[in-house]
């Protein structure tokens, strides 16, 4: 016989080991073997880990404003990204001419200003809504391609929008959505209820300071009780302060948007910070800072005196016994006649719970700004629609007695003596009662908030299920005219459902509702 061939007893062995590991037999040499481990579901930050298996995916976030969108998977904390709608965006593919050494910016005009840098306009007049259909498509698909890295249509949508968008633009937005997407449904947040929740709690005032204006909302029990706004916001005091700044600068500067809200994030704030917090010694301090021109940087000179003036009068107003008209209403007064209009009870929870949203959230020398004034013109006003001199002794005859009310109940009635006949349930509760620490109330107090976006995560992972909830085919056979509430209680429409095999599940809504948008 010959003999076997060492190629051929190695093949062998190699393959008689594969068929060992094969029945599931461990041996030494098959243990050191690395072996990569099949693929798992990582779950988010706040999910708790499982199996895929029947598991629904995870629903995406996305965040709507004038000036960005925001979007992010449920059940995270922050969004995985942002994008800012400006003119640069519309560029065609292999537009490099930005970085070229000779490219300078056009110029913006005072007369339209901002313009190409916001996705809707409140004032519809003039406006394309074919064009924010083409931005906001753009947007979404570069958010799904470049950062959610997932396919657009399968999940779930959440869309977080502002409660007073109107509806022609709310429309477009879902028309566009459904589509160019095979969603299908989308659930509609309101912005002012997502910001109370992401703070923890379940009422509060909620001050957005968007682009084009300002909007004060009271939510009380996770509900929208008031709203007013004004056109005093960022767009308005970018405008005006480049206005200002053209009177100083010499024409060779940039004036252009971006320039001018970088300025105001770097220096205007920081200056209003120093004034509130009474750190400025000079009245009339001088500050160098650097200003971009067509070519260079060059360092100029600004007053802090002046910056601060021109802040605090677009945003507050001027002192006058004139009334301001109702669109141009200053943003401490906006919050004063939120507050005025509100029972005594719901109003001493909100002051204590008030809460800033919108683009002005990063300048944080802005909100002390407002909170001064406001408790300033509260100390001046007290809760009275009446103004007058005439009042003045009234009111200080009854400050006593308003002390009186603020206090706790406790502190009261401390003076309460518990007999020997008192029940031992009745004794531990008062006693009780006198440790309990009482809820802030009626006392001007701001709370910080994590944003919308994370307000509408929490409430997506939990599972709530919001009052608009848009079916895919009965808006798109529709459209807006669809939503409207099913008021119909009799028996018969019931019984001829039942008897055609149409009658609806449990827990499923025949007809669907704009909520707050209605």
């Amino acid at each position: 016989m010959a003999d076997t061939p060492r190629s051929q007893t190695k093949l062998s062995t190699s393959v008689g080991k594969d068929s060992i590991s094969r029945r599931g037999l461990s041996t030494s040499e098959n243990a050191a073997t690395p072996v990569t481990p099949p693929a798992r579901y990582i779950s988010s930050s706040f999910s708790t880990p499982g199996s895929t298996y029947g598991k629904e995916e995870d629903a995406v976030i996305i965040e709507l404003s004038q000036r960005c969108l925001k979007a992010g998977i449920e059940g995270e904390s922050h969004p995985q990204c942002r994008y800012d709608f400006k003119p640069t965006n519309a560029k065609r593919l292999g537009d490099y001419r930005q970085w070229l050494p000779s490219y300078t910016k056009p110029r913006e005009s005072l007369d339209g200003w901002g313009e190409g840098y916001a996705l809707w306009e409140n004032d519809l007049k003039d406006f394309d809504l074919g064009l924010l259909g083409d931005k906001l498509e753009r947007a979404v698909q570069e958010v799904y391609n470049k950062h959610l890295l997932v396919d657009a249509g399968n999940a779930r949508l959440v869309l977080v929008v502002p409660s007073l968008l109107p509806h022609p633009v709310l429309c477009t937005i879902l028309q566009t959505l459904f589509e160019r997407w095979a969603y299908a449904s989308i659930t509609l947040l309101p912005t002012p209820a997502t910001v109370v929740v992401s703070a923890g709690l379940r009422s509060g005032l909620v001050v957005d300071i968007g682009w084009e204006e300002t909007v004060v909302t009271v939510v009380y029990e996770y509900r929208e009780v008031r709203s007013q706004r004004s056109t005093r916001a960022m767009k308005l005091l970018t405008k005006n302060f480049a206005a200002w700044a053209k009177t100083m600068l010499s024409p060779d500067h940039r004036f252009d948007l971006e320039t001018v809200e970088s300025f105001l994030k770097r220096v205007g704030m920081r200056v209003l910070r120093d004034v509130n917090e009474g750190t400025t010694t000079q009245a009339d301090g001088q500050l160098q800072v650097e200003w971009p021109t067509a070519t260079f940087t060059q360092p100029v000179v600004f007053s802090k005196r002046e910056i601060g003036e021109n802040i605090t009068q677009t945003l507050l107003g001027e002192e006058s016994e004139t009334p301001p008209d109702d669109e141009e209403t200053p943003l401490h007064q906006l919050i004063y006649n939120a507050l005025l209009l509100l029972p005594a009870d719901t109003r001493g929870i909100c002051i204590a719970r008030i809460l800033f949203s919108g683009e002005g959230l990063e300048n944080t020398g802005l909100l002390a700004v407002i909170l001064k004034a406001f408790s300033d013109l509260l100390e001046r006003r007290g809760w009275t629609e009446v103004q007058g001199q005439k009042l003045r002794k009234k009111r200080e005859g009854l400050s006593e007695l308003a002390q009186l009310r603020t206090q706790p109940a406790d502190a009261r009635h401390d003076n309460i003596i518990l007999s020997d006949k008192t029940i031992p349930e009745e004794r531990y509760l008062r006693e009780k009662a006198k440790h309990v620490q009482p809820t802030a109330q009626g006392t001007v107090r701001q709370v910080d908030s994590l944003g919308s976006w994370a307000g509408a995560s929490l409430l997506t992972t939990l599972k709530v299920k919001s009052f608009v909830e848009i079916q895919r085919d009965r808006f798109l056979s529709n459209g807006l005219t669809g939503a409207s509430r099913d008021f119909d209680t009799s028996v018969v429409p019931q019984q001829q459902g039942s008897t055609l095999g149409m009658r609806p599940k449990a827990g499923e809504r025949t007809s669907w509702t704009l909520s707050g948008w209605g």
